[in-house]
């Protein structure tokens, strides 16, 4: 192998990380039942657990790395629980909705978080967030159950829960490895 190649290819896997965790929407699984709908996903992100935990709780600063998020802040905490209130708007095609939220957020050890909206857009809503230490990096194992509001066709629901969530993670992503 030729220097040039070689050097091609190390270029090449410096920027690994940065599309390693890259999430399609086929990539979020979501089913609709009775009125809710659960979503699921799993990543495996090239940065240590501390460093994907920081942006996951970073709740002051996500707008500056989410998209349509507007507004976010800590309204209270006690220990390891805090309540955040956020506003945004989120699109999917020529479809867009603005979006309030308060959630109550529970840090456990470091490698749990649970969400539940205590006010909002959503009749309810509650999420769970896994970090785990795996080579090369961190797992992050997401699951969410969400029952709008209002009347969402199903399928409609389905993809619009898919893109947004795979958009999420993907700037969640970004925001881990550019704090690397």
């Amino acid at each position: 192998m030729g220097s040039k190649t070689l050097g091609f290819l190390l270029l090449a896997l410096s920027w690994l990380p940065l599309t390693a965790f890259g999430i399609n929407d086929d990539d979020v699984h979501v089913e609709y039942r009775n009125g809710t709908y659960y979503a699921n996903l799993t990543i495996q992100i090239a940065v240590p657990p501390s460093s994907a935990f920081a942006v996951l709780i970073d709740f002051e600063r996500m707008p500056n790395f989410m998209p349509g998020l507007a507004s976010s802040s800590i309204t209270s905490r006690q220990n390891n629980v805090y309540l955040v209130a956020q506003r945004g708007k989120v699109t999917f095609g020529p479809f867009s909705m603005p979006y309030e939220s308060e959630r109550r957020i529970e840090i456990i050890d470091n490698s749990k978080i649970l969400s539940r909206s205590v006010a909002g857009s959503a009749r309810r809503m509650q999420s769970e967030m896994r970090l785990q230490s795996s080579e090369p990096g961190t797992r992050l194992d997401y699951k969410i159950e969400i029952e709008p509001d209002s009347w969402l066709p199903s399928s409609l629901g389905i993809n619009f829960l898919q893109h947004e969530l795979a958009e999420q993670f993907n700037a969640l992503g970004r925001e881990m490895v550019r704090r690397q």
